[in-house]
């Protein structure tokens, strides 16, 4: 089975993951959450070898750090994923686990998903349907990550940047067990806040 998407509604959100900074693709009808054997070998120091199968195992109670908060699902981990994928899909693909542990809402035909938690929410626009962009192909437009959006709360508590926004996410990823790779640039960013998200790819 190959998994599909629309490049023109291509829905994804940036999150942290261990010490790494990662575009996940949202489809809300795959029954599992995937992750690729690259990216789990890329924040786990337990490295998943190769089964002699596709699927190698799954990683159980996975914290996905979505700005100030974070939410806990399974991925499958998966040698290749490139056989069953479109081009321009990434190394994590979240599904229906992680809307039953989350709130999300998806405005697919306008290129928005929004995550909550009790107290939060972040919101992404999707770059081909911000007028900025229309002159660039969907190719193009898979290759920027997702738009941070900044809301009407966040105005009212004098944010109207969304790099404003982005200098206090992620703190909770320091907390993360010994199990993690650490990184001591990632560690520096989000104590100090001195380089912006797209430095750091």
């Amino acid at each position: 089975m190959r998994i599909h998407i629309d490049c023109a509604y291509n829905l994804k959100f940036s999150c942290m993951m261990g010490f790494e900074y990662v575009h996940a693709n949202f489809l809300p009808i795959l029954p599992i959450n995937v992750m690729s054997k690259k990216f789990y070998n890329l924040i786990m120091k337990d490295k998943i070898e190769f089964k002699g199968r596709n699927e190698l195992g799954n990683f159980v109670n996975a914290p996905v750090f979505i700005g100030n908060f974070y939410v806990i699902t399974n991925f499958t981990v998966v040698e290749d994923m490139d056989p069953y994928l479109d081009e321009g899909m990434g190394d994590v693909i979240v599904g229906e686990p992680f809307c039953k542990a989350s709130c999300v809402e998806a405005k697919r035909f306008d290129g928005i998903i929004t995550i909550r938690d009790e107290d939060d929410n972040v919101t992404y626009q999707m770059v081909q349907s911000n007028p900025r962009f229309k002159h660039l192909t969907n190719e193009k437009c898979n290759k920027i990550p997702p738009l941070l959006k900044v809301s009407e709360q966040d105005k009212m508590n004098g944010i109207s940047h969304s790099y404003q926004k982005l200098k206090g996410f992620y703190k909770g990823v320091l907390n993360r067990g010994p199990e993690f790779i650490r990184d001591a640039k990632v560690e520096e960013w989000l104590i100090y806040g001195h380089i912006s998200v797209h430095e750091m790819e």
